[in-house]
């Protein structure tokens, strides 16, 4: 049975798309053969398909150049505003220091902190996620220095004792092995964050009776390792760390069941 040329134009778009029966399907290809008119209007509506696709792509494309450099410029915009604060706030206690006391005292203090602030977080507001690690690596390598310049200037301004050095380096490396296994975590359960912030959690509890250990064996006081505000900050944790992991499973279900 042959069908009008009519008939075959509002079949077009379904034969097409491939949607219409086989029945259907093949009389618009036999009227097809024949008749140039219906075969020129189907490669119209083929070149209309492909040009939407191709404009949706570059409007895709344009969207989301301009938001990467939006953030980017975000980006510039705070690191800039951040290197400039802390300068400012070293040239003020600058200031105030020689105008106080004729010299540089306490103000080498904020100073060395304000250097190694910048130092350690400047990567990540420049750079966003991808800069987290340059700054762990920039505050695993600074930390020592920095508080051994810290002690040097307490203990000439006779604001401490030299042993302040020692308990800070180890606080230090047990915060840094801290934020390193925290940043493992995350990377490797990259694509579950309620996991991975359970987990980095759960991490604080070791972290936390480790620290207690090394006080009391550098302070030499009978500290307890395990006290009361200790178990209530576990308990704490622990019901955090619980309800992630249950946020989690929950998101995956109702995934599996979309």
């Amino acid at each position: 049975m042959r069908i009008s040329c009519d008939v075959v134009t509002d079949l077009l778009p379904l034969y097409h798309d491939g949607v219409c029966n086989q029945s259907t399907k093949k009389q618009v290809a036999e009227h097809l053969e024949e008749c140039e008119s219906c075969r020129a209007l189907l490669d119209r509506i083929s070149n209309t398909t492909i040009d939407n696709k191709i404009k949706a792509e570059s409007q895709e494309v344009i969207k989301h150049q301009a938001k990467a450099l939006k953030t980017r410029y975000a980006q510039n915009i705070g690191a800039v505003t951040f290197s400039s604060i802390l300068l400012i706030g070293i040239i003020t206690c600058a200031i105030v220091d020689l105008a106080i006391s004729g010299t540089l005292t306490w103000s080498l203090i904020p100073a060395s902190s304000i250097v190694f602030a910048w130092c350690s977080l400047f990567p990540v507001i420049k750079f966003g996620v991808k800069g987290i690690t340059v700054s762990l690596i920039a505050l695993s390598v600074l930390i020592a220095p920095y508080l051994f310049v810290l002690n040097k200037i307490l203990v000439l301004n006779s604001l401490v004792g030299g042993q302040i050095l020692t308990v800070a380096i180890w606080m230090a490396v047990i915060g840094v092995v801290y934020l390193w296994a925290s940043f493992a975590v995350f990377r490797l359960f990259k694509l579950r964050k309620l996991v991975a912030s359970a987990v980095s959690l759960i991490f604080m509890m070791p972290t936390s009776l480790m620290i207690n250990f090394i006080l009391s064996r550098l302070l030499n006081e009978p500290n307890p390792l395990f006290d009361v505000w200790d178990a209530l900050s576990f308990a704490i944790i622990a019901v955090l760390a619980g309800l992630l992991f249950y946020l989690d499973y929950t998101k995956r279900k109702r995934e599996r069941l979309g």
